[in-house]
């Protein structure tokens, strides 16, 4: 097996944020970044994908058939993201209903229409996300899904499985905290999410806050600390997740492609709460971003 951290491709690329399941807007998207449907570029581009390419959307399945073969086929590259890592360790109470041919439905009780797995699906999605790297790194140019730590990047770096080094990470943090009761629960989550190498490049840093927030109808004393606004790396990140891209690091190194496709299926319902999502890529060198509707922008 490769290491988790591996080359880039080199040449022009098209960095595509998260997916979701929204199989419509990136096959949109990947007609007006001009590929055709085997996944070649008469310009020699190539595609790059930042991760969660799963759940929320309405065929998840057909995403990742689709990645998949790209990836394979050699014009690709994929990194993992926090959804397809909980694939992987079984976490399917918070998200990805669709892997377990469940319904997703709202608080209210709403049915979100998705294509479920069978068996032979989810066989397919977990050996395909086996193979994801963590990061993808070249001269300039730094590709995760949500940090870039190069403490961890080092420990990625020396591992083949997301699992084994999750695992790892997570049994050494449980037997330190088996010695020590300065810990309350909230500082014990905190360094499961901060200490473990895979945690912390697929879902970012976290820190306790107060007033505690209710998410998806859980309270979490834990946030997420917007490291982007600290970076001062020579070398461009380029990561999804956050569905912040209008925030950005000042230098402009620090850059976030997630345009929240993600929470299309909330907009589908009208919710007046939810803001107009886009799927896009962020193409480089030219740092242009292309959108699922065919508008283009330049970065910054």
């Amino acid at each position: 097996m490769p290491p988790l951290v591996q080359p880039l491709f080199d040449g022009p690329i098209d960095i595509v944020g998260d997916v979701h399941g929204e199989i419509d807007a990136l096959l949109a998207l990947l007609h007006h970044l001009g590929y055709d449907e085997s996944g070649l570029h008469a310009e020699r581009r190539r595609l790059v994908f930042v991760g969660d390419l799963t759940d929320r959307g309405p065929d998840s399945p057909a995403v990742v058939t689709l990645i998949q073969g790209l990836v394979e086929s050699g014009v690709a590259q994929c990194v993992l993201g926090n959804h397809d890592l909980n694939i992987l360790l079984g976490l399917h109470k918070y998200d990805n209903p669709w892997f377990y041919g469940k319904d997703f439905r709202t608080k209210d009780g709403t049915l979100i229409p998705q294509v479920l797995a069978d068996e032979a699906t989810r066989q397919t999605v977990t050996r395909f996300f086996r193979t994801l790297p963590l990061a993808l790194e070249r001269d300039g140019l730094r590709v995760v899904h949500a940090f870039w730590d190069q403490q961890m990047i080092e420990l990625a770096r020396e591992a083949t499985s997301s699992v084994s080094l999750h695992e790892q990470h997570r049994l050494a943090i449980d037997e330190n905290h088996s010695t020590r009761n300065d810990l309350d629960g909230i500082a014990r989550r905190l360094e499961h999410q901060n200490r473990n190498p895979v945690r912390l490049l697929t879902s970012g840093p976290e820190e306790r806050i107060d007033p505690p927030i209710e998410v998806s109808g859980k309270v979490r004393h834990e946030g997420r600390v917007a490291w982007w606004e600290a970076y001062c790396g020579q070398t461009i990140c380029v990561f999804g997740h956050y569905s912040i891209p209008s925030k950005v690091n000042r230098s402009g190194r620090a850059i976030c492609v997630d345009f929240g496709v993600g929470k299309r299926s909330m907009e589908r319902l009208n919710h007046s709460w939810v803001a107009k999502t886009s799927l896009a890529a962020l193409r480089v060198p030219e740092m242009q971003y292309v959108f699922d509707d065919g508008q283009k922008r330049i970065h910054g």
